[in-house]
């Protein structure tokens, strides 16, 4: 989760050094859609640098997995850096755009650790059957 604010923190400092009269792109990506793909973005990152590939750059794995999470969402790298940097030139609303980024994480998470939960406690009812 650090490596993902930085990582924002980064961009949103390069881009608080530009023009603030940055104009809204004429494909832009709805808040939703950009919350869900750096949700996604947030996962392969994470995915990749919890289970590291020998002998692979792992910048090399998150950059393909970047393009395939791109064209799930059928947008262009362009398209998606357009719409970053429109809503990163408005601090106060891309904060709580990544505060949701957080929130979906958790929920997922929440999803998963309640499963994880459910298989322990039935693998548990099992043995004691036996």
């Amino acid at each position: 989760m650090r490596k993902l604010v930085l990582f924002f923190v980064l961009i949103i400092g390069f881009y608080s050094c530009t023009s603030k009269n940055y104009d809204k792109p004429k494909d832009l990506i709805s808040k939703s859609e950009m919350i869900d793909i750096m949700t996604d973005l947030y996962i392969s990152q994470q995915g990749l640098s919890m289970f590291p590939t020998q002998n692979e750059d792992q910048n090399l794995n998150f950059a393909k997995d970047a393009v395939d999470i791109m064209k799930a969402y059928d947008i262009t790298f362009y398209t998606f850096e357009e719409s970053y940097k429109y809503y990163a030139m408005n601090p106060e609303k891309f904060k709580k755009m990544l505060d949701d980024v957080k929130l979906k994480l958790e929920d997922q998470y929440s999803k998963e650790e309640k499963e994880r939960q459910k298989n322990q406690t039935n693998n548990l009812e099992d043995l004691k059957k036996q």
